[in-house]
C-alpha cells in the first residue's frame, strides 16, 4: 500500500476553537484506529473570527477515501499539487472546468 500525502484547509471559528479542534481529533482518530498521530494541523492565517488551518494526513488512498466519504458526505475531489500532495476540496468550493483530467472525482 502506498501511503502518499492528503491534506484540507479548514476554518475554525475563534470562539469555538478548542471545541472544534477536539471534535475533528476524535473524528480522525476514529477513522484511523491503530495508527498513532495520524495528522497535523497547522495554522495557515490567523483573522478576527477564526483560523485557517491545514489539515495533513499520510495514508493511502483507499483510507483517504473512507475518510473523505465520511467528513464531506462523498461531495469532494482530490486535486494533486505540484508538492506530490493530494487536496481533498468539497466539489462546491471549486471553480473550474470540469473537463479538467487534473482531479479525481468522488
Amino acid at each position: 500500500m502506498n501511503e502518499k500525502i492528503y491534506y484540507f484547509i479548514v476554518s475554525i471559528p475563534k470562539e469555538s476553537h478548542i471545541e472544534f479542534v477536539t471534535k475533528l481529533n476524535s473524528f480522525i482518530l476514529k477513522q484511523f484506529p491503530g495508527k498513532k498521530n495520524p495528522y497535523t494541523i497547522r495554522p495557515l492565517e490567523i483573522r478576527d473570527n477564526d483560523t485557517l488551518s491545514k489539515v495533513t494526513i499520510k495514508t493511502t488512498e483507499e483510507n483517504i477515501t473512507r475518510f473523505s466519504d465520511s467528513l464531506f458526505e462523498k461531495d469532494y475531489l482530490f486535486l494533486e499539487q505540484n508538492n506530490d500532495e493530494i487536496e481533498i476540496v468539497r466539489k462546491d468550493s471549486v471553480e473550474f472546468n470540469l473537463d479538467d483530467n487534473s482531479f479525481t472525482r468522488h
